[in-house]
């Protein structure tokens, strides 16, 4: 039993570390992590084979990066059927502005992240591409006007396990 709580710590480590330092070299990280080499890859592999960790990527600032606007959009589809859900989702996939995408319960029954270089950009998006979008029947846009806090680091440290 030790073993496995043992484990279950080290991914944690890892995990907390990997979410701080996502380019961080296994040497590094073995030692970051007070773990051998092999040791930390073996578990760091674990962690990407299960799924735990779905892969690597660069956070960019979207102002810097020339995306200056941002909205949430609420929209509700038309629901007549299984396919409207399906067209409206490979529209959403499909559309490169719609950075995320939920469904919801409640009086929405969907949430995106949108961003555009400007105004003018999310007002074409807005009132003409949206509208394409199979099913729609109407949206609600929440201008973003500062962001408060942003990260995508889960509280490894509050969750009661970790399970590779």
């Amino acid at each position: 039993m030790t073993f496995i709580t043992m484990t279950i710590e080290q991914d944690k480590i890892i995990l907390e570390t990997l979410q701080q330092h996502g380019r961080m070299p296994i040497v590094e990280l073995a030692k970051a992590t007070n773990m051998s080499e092999s040791t930390c890859l073996r578990r760091t592999r674990a962690l990407e084979e299960s799924g735990i960790i779905k892969g690597y990527a660069a956070l960019l600032d979207a102002e810097k990066a020339g995306f200056g606007v941002m909205a949430y959009v609420q929209v509700n589809i038309n629901q007549r059927n299984e396919a409207a859900f399906d067209s409206f989702k490979t529209a959403v996939l499909e559309h490169p502005l719609v950075l995320e995408c939920y469904s919801l319960s409640g009086q929405f029954d969907h949430l995106m992240k949108v961003v555009a270089r400007n105004n003018k950009e999310l007002s074409h998006f807005l009132l003409k591409t949206l509208r394409e979008f199979p099913e729609v029947r109407d949206a609600q846009t929440l201008f973003v006007l500062d962001q408060v806090k942003h990260t995508c680091a889960l509280p490894i440290s509050l969750s009661p396990h970790v399970t590779s």
